[in-house]
Parts: structure tokens; sequence; C-alpha cells
């Protein structure tokens, strides 16, 4: 039967045992648990106002939806946290994959911890809002409503670039299925157009941003879904 590289870099392969050592099914876990807290982080939003709503109109959504929009921020927070170790087995898998050299293993966590340092300052700013929405008054509401939509922006600049180095490792050393690498090149793209949002609020590419943003979770959510029914991949 032909070998895959793959099969090559699974620990029995090289002459190791075939147990492992859990940090694949500890990564699965994470990425799991992250993507469940921002889905119910997003899901606090209720029906949010666009960037282009007046300051009124936003105002009174913060006054409405400030609780909500507390416990939202701390769970975007946290979710975080498990991001970084679900990025830690993606950064071993890649590395392994490309033969222990960490170059494009090394760009996905850096994309990751630029996503996770952007989604915290989204958490802050919702945090902000919710806390201090009585002094900002109808234009400073739309302001930071703006700056928080934006930011969607920096969060897509990481994403891309952790599904991007991801896709190149998959075509070049099949890591995960061949289609796979194919929707996450296509999705890195998709990623690349959301980012734009940085510094438009034309309702259109904010929808792209909304869009790119919701793939994205599915897919670390399907990596994540790769490390559990196969944890060999992020062994040491």
């Amino acid at each position: 039967m032909h070998e895959t590289r793959r099969d090559r870099l699974r620990p029995e392969s090289r002459g190791r045992p075939e147990a492992v050592d859990g940090s694949g099914w500890l990564a699965a876990l994470a990425g799991a648990v992250s993507f469940v807290l921002i889905l119910i982080s997003a899901t606090m939003l209720g029906n949010a106002p666009s960037a282009t709503d007046s300051g009124q109109k936003i105002l009174s959504y913060l006054a409405l939806h400030h609780g909500r929009l507390q416990v939202g921020a701390v769970l975007t927070a946290l979710a975080m946290s498990t991001a970084l170790v679900w990025a830690a087995g993606l950064f071993r898998a890649l590395r392994r994959a490309e033969g222990g050299t960490p170059g494009l293993a090394l760009a996905a966590f850096g994309g990751v911890a630029l996503a996770a340092a952007s989604t915290i300052t989204w958490a802050l700013i919702e945090g902000t809002m919710a806390t201090r929405f009585n002094d900002l008054g109808p234009a400073g509401a739309r302001v930071i409503w703006t700056m928080f939509l934006l930011n969607f922006g920096a969060l897509l600049v990481g994403l891309l670039v952790v599904i991007g180095a991801t896709a190149i490792v998959c075509l070049r050393a099949h890591l995960f299925p061949r289609w796979f690498a194919v929707a996450s090149t296509a999705l890195a793209l998709i990623s690349a157009v959301g980012a734009c949002t940085i510094g438009y609020t034309a309702p259109g590419i904010q929808v792209v941003a909304g869009i790119a943003a919701i793939l994205d979770g599915v897919w670390i959510l399907m990596v994540s879904i790769y490390f559990w029914r196969d944890p060999a991949l992020t062994a040491p």
C-alpha cells in the first residue's frame, strides 16, 4: 500500500509507540470550546445596528442590551485563551507536516496571535460601550460602534494568514484532505475581501466580513475535528 506523507509523519511510522500524549485531543477540545464561546457571544449582539445607522439608534441599542453586551465581552475574551491552546496544536501539526521546518507554522501561529489580539480589543470596546453608554451621547456612540464593527477587519487579517498558511501546507504535504486545502484557499481569499471592512462602512463589505467570520469559525471547528479524529497529527 502506498504510504502518504501524512502516514510517514505519524509517530508510529517513525519508530515511536502508537500512543500519543493527548495534545491532539486537547487542541481539538480547545478549538471546539473557543467556537462555542464565540458563537454564544455573537448571539448576545441580537439585532445589532449597522455602522451607517444613526447615533441615536445605536445609543438606544446600547442602553437596551448593555447587560448582554457585557456578558458577550467576557465570553469573547475567554474564548481567546482556548484559541491559543488550539493554535499550539496547529503549530505542531504544520511544523511536522513540513518536516520540522517552522516557517509556515510560525506564520499561522502569528496569524492566530494577531486575530486573538484583535478579538480581545473587540471585547474591550464592547465592554466599554456596555458600561459607559450613558457618557457617550449619540455622536460618541456612533463613533465607538463604528470602531467596534471595523475591528472585524483586523480579526480577518489574522485569520486569513492562519487559513492561507494551512492551505499551503495541506497542498504540499497532504496534512488534511485536498478538498479541505482547496476550500481553505478560497476561504482565505474571502477573508481578505472581508478584511477591507477595517476601512469601509459600506453595508456590502460588512456583509462579506460577517460571512467570512462565520466561515472562518466553522473552519476552526473542522480543524479541531481532524485533531480529535487523529491526535497523532499534533504529537511532538
